[in-house]
């Protein structure tokens, strides 16, 4: 546990925001798609990012000996599990792909039953639909038309993407059901199209010709990570005053949650794009009274934005957050239990966060509040900033951030945030 303070008025630091781990796991799959065996200078910053490279090289080193099982374990990355559980389906060998526990309670059963419905040989070897999964790859895998369930994790429709223009005669994706987080689809089309591939995506059908990805400088491609941008839009709305630059930023992105700077205009910050990368200031303009939002297209903004409303004492009606019941944690329920804990008044009814606007009224005791993180990177991260307008707020897990964003604590000690 560690307790966070910030007595601050004024914030004005340069910030250098981790590469996007979206956006470098599906250039390390690409890229090994292509043939290639390294993305040279690319040094992946996050544990996720970390695990995908490390697993990439196991599975490069260990697919000669189709006759022994390799384990491939991800960890609590869901993104490596479901980018994996494609591409080992088109790799030679004999494959066993598990994680944590909690990663043996996340569906991927979408994403296997399109791989089955092209041939792969996939079994489930505890309980059906979850990991841990025996795979023996083919490389000489089928493509065709498969139908996928759109509502359930937009990665299982990036992982099949990236196959498709290796598959014998590519591929055509019907999507069923609503289609969320389609940012990241799009995100994934861009990166394919970037290395040769022809895809088309338009309405519920994603079509992939076969075509062989050509090498190309992944380098040039990597942006820094818009969702870890959040964070400091947070610390620019808790301040009095905010000069904040986030090196490299800028208004052409492939990531759907580049939409910040439309969100955070109505809680009082003011984003400006520089020469350098994004400059954030204080709007001096109020915050809204109200605020409600759909996070359909951008999932993994929701948790920062709604600790900001709460603490702001804004009124919310927050949709579009069925898929944060499969995150590392349910992070509706995490929002709940720990909002609440922290004095605000926050209601779920079914996947929607309601927010009262009651505002935090500082209390004699200051004894530190012990915000549980459920092994969840955003939730640190989310309610560390709340320092700026309380004494109590205490982390029970700050090293968690590492997930995605381990340099946090060391930039948040650049903004004046002290960790006891």
């Amino acid at each position: 546990m560690r307790c966070i303070t910030n007595k601050q008025d004024f914030i004005d630091c340069k910030i250098t925001l981790p590469l996007s781990k979206s956006i470098v796991n599906r250039l390390l799959v690409i890229n090994r798609l292509s043939g290639a065996s390294t993305i040279r200078g690319l040094v992946p910053d996050s544990t996720d990012t970390v695990v995908m490279q490390n697993l990439l090289q196991v599975i490069k080193s260990d697919s000669s000996n189709p006759e022994i099982s390799t384990e491939i374990n991800v960890g609590n990355a869901g993104t490596v599990m479901r980018f994996l559980t494609a591409l080992l389906a088109v790799t030679a060998g004999k494959w066993i792909i598990t994680g944590t526990e909690r990663m043996q309670q996340r569906p991927v059963k979408p994403l296997t039953d399109a791989l089955q419905s092209l041939g792969a040989d996939l079994v489930f070897k505890n309980n059906p639909g979850y990991p841990p999964i025996q795979i023996i790859g083919n490389p000489q895998l089928k493509g065709g038309k498969v139908q996928l369930n759109a509502g359930i994790s937009s990665q299982f429709i990036s992982a099949l993407m990236m196959l498709g223009p290796i598959l014998n005669g590519g591929i055509v994706i019907e999507l069923q059901g609503e289609i969320i987080s389609a940012s990241y689809i799009r995100m994934t089309r861009a990166l394919m199209q970037k290395a040769g591939a022809d895809v088309n995506f338009t309405g519920t059908k994603v079509i992939i010709k076969e075509q062989k990805y050509k090498k190309i400088d992944f380098n040039a491609i990597v942006e820094p990570d818009w969702s870890a941008a959040a964070f400091w839009y947070q610390v620019a709305a808790f301040t009095t005053d905010a000069r904040i630059l986030l090196n490299g930023l800028h208004s052409e992105s492939v990531q759907g949650d580049s939409v910040l700077p439309e969100i955070y205009i109505n809680l009082g910050v003011r984003s400006v794009f520089t020469g350098e990368g994004l400059l954030l200031t204080k709007s001096g303009e109020p915050t809204v009274m109200e605020f409600n939002y759909d996070f359909t297209e951008c999932p993994d903004l929701a948790q920062a934005v709604i600790v900001t409303c709460a603490a702001l004492g804004v009124k919310g009606h927050f949709t579009g957050l069925r898929t944060l019941r499969v995150k590392e944690t349910d992070r509706i329920e995490a929002l709940r239990n720990e909002l609440t804990k922290l004095g605000y008044g926050v209601d779920v009814v079914d996947n929607e966060i309601f927010l009262s606007g009651t505002k935090f009224s500082d209390k004699r005791d200051h004894t530190p509040v012990v915000v549980k993180c459920y092994d969840d990177h955003r939730m640190a991260m989310s309610f560390a900033t709340l320092a700026l307008l309380r004494d109590d707020i205490a982390i029970e897990d700050p090293e968690v951030v590492k997930k995605s964003y381990p340099g946090f604590w060391k930039d948040m000690a650049e903004a004046g945030f002290v960790l006891d």
